[in-house]
């Protein structure tokens, strides 16, 4: 909901959400209770390491899924993110793009880690996708109670 409502905004709107997000990161942290282990990265692999760092931005592979859609109009199962975590997928073209704009970084970045080509240059994220991917990446730490405030915040600011 929160990159659903903050991709339409307006950039002073957007602005808006990072800086209250990130007012929100500086506060002291309530204790929390880790409900389930976390999940061990998969086998040595870009598609792992991707998936991985997503994960440090709290997104599991269907969040993973979904965002990329939204941001990057790569519209894949989850089950194919969980498959280029483990692997059995290699990373293509597509996929390659669609996690370089949830990280917000330009896709030849991408690529020239990966080797993998790009479908085509860029010179990185639409200012609309960066601003999401920052903002991904600002509330990281916070519950998902917390989380609701800032999506809460962008889908007032999207519907005026």
């Amino acid at each position: 909901m929160l990159v659903q409502h903050t991709l339409p905004l307006v950039p002073d709107d957007r602005q808006r959400l990072r800086v209250r997000a990130r007012a929100m990161a500086e506060r002291p942290r309530p204790a929390r209770t880790l409900q389930r282990p976390p999940r061990p990265p998969g086998p040595p692999g870009f598609g792992s390491l991707l998936v991985h760092l997503l994960a440090l931005r709290n997104l599991n592979e269907l969040a993973v899924a979904k965002t990329m859609c939204l941001m990057s109009g790569v519209c894949k199962a989850a089950s194919t993110v969980r498959m280029g975590r483990d692997g059995a997928k290699a990373l293509d073209a597509e996929l390659l793009g669609g996690f370089a704009a949830v990280l917000g970084v330009p896709v030849d970045v991408l690529a020239s880690l990966t080797g993998v080509r790009p479908s085509a240059r860029g010179d990185g994220p639409s200012p609309e996708v960066a601003d999401a991917a920052a903002l991904i990446r600002q509330v990281r730490h916070l519950t998902a109670d917390q989380v609701r405030e800032p999506a809460e915040a962008a889908e007032e600011l999207h519907h005026g």
